[in-house]
């Protein structure tokens, strides 16, 4: 295992089925995320981007800004000037689903929003816009992988600029024939504030020394196999959330800050996320 560096979280936003924003989840924590499952899911509705603009974005491009101003929000730091990234095991497939079906045909006809729309960093320019922000933003495309792989980005890039970075991380259910490659049942979006925690402003829920790894290589770490597994949410309910959507794994981040009612309530507790095939991203507080 290589240790990187030092990495602070100073906010978060959230969207899934039950659980809306940074407070719901908050709230959601304290009664155990009860119910969570009788909840339909509600498409959001951010209100940074106006009405038709709305429309003609869809669900995953909605969703994106809709967890990256809370994430600001939350944090308290200028949505203007926070450089970002992006991430999405399947980008979206909603779209992809209609092109191919589109260009299948002898017409060939395509709609030009959902073309425009249809590339991996739409989302990050809807962001942009909306939030009058000109600092570099990034799209991380990693499969099962992209959110250790985001955050990883994240975590660099904080380091790199010296600032906060915002990461969003993000997936929406799908069907046949993508459903086949990658099952999505549910639709989630987190957004987190990353900073440098040696040199940031901001104010951090929690720090962590950061480092990757290679999963299974016990004969040259003496680790267990069972010390190579992957953090998933402790609440049954809300593991059952996570397990839907390759994002999931972002849950059990946001179930432990949750539960701080300080920085240092953090001391000891480890987290691991999946950043390569073959490969992870450790956060230990």
């Amino acid at each position: 295992m290589k240790q990187l560096f030092n990495i602070g979280i100073a906010g978060f936003g959230v969207w899934a089925r039950g659980v809306q924003s940074t407070d719901e989840f908050l709230q959601a924590r304290k009664t155990g995320f009860a119910n969570l499952q009788e909840h339909e899911f509600v498409n959001p509705k951010p209100s940074a981007i106006p009405p038709k603009e709305r429309r003609r974005a869809g669900l995953m491009i909605n969703l994106a800004v809709e967890v990256a101003h809370q994430a600001c929000e939350h944090a308290g730091v200028d949505k203007s000037l926070v450089p970002s990234v992006f991430a999405s095991a399947m980008g979206d497939t909603a779209i992809t689903d209609y092109m191919c079906r589109k260009l299948a045909r002898p017409e060939k006809l395509l709609s030009p929003t959902k073309f425009h729309n249809s590339v991996h960093n739409a989302p990050s320019g809807y962001w942009t816009i909306s939030a009058e922000n000109r600092a570099p933003s990034s799209f991380v495309g990693g499969f099962r992988e992209s959110f250790g792989a985001g955050l990883l980005e994240a975590g660099s890039q904080a380091q790199a600029y010296g600032t906060p970075v915002l990461l969003v991380a993000y997936d929406i259910a799908n069907s046949a024939p993508f459903h086949d490659i990658e099952p999505v049942t549910e639709t989630m979006g987190v957004g987190l504030i990353i900073t440098d925690a040696q040199t940031t402003s901001a104010s951090n829920l929690a720090v962590a020394s950061c480092a990757y790894g290679l999963a299974g290589s016990t004969e040259k770490t003496n680790r267990t196999p069972s010390e190579d597994a992957l953090s998933t949410p402790e609440n049954s309910a809300l593991n059952t959330l996570a397990s839907a959507n390759p994002i999931g794994g972002a849950l059990a981040l946001l179930e432990m800050l949750a539960g701080l009612d300080d920085p240092d309530d953090a001391q000891g507790q480890t987290l691991r996320f999946s950043a390569a095939p073959e490969a992870y991203v450790e956060l230990k507080f």
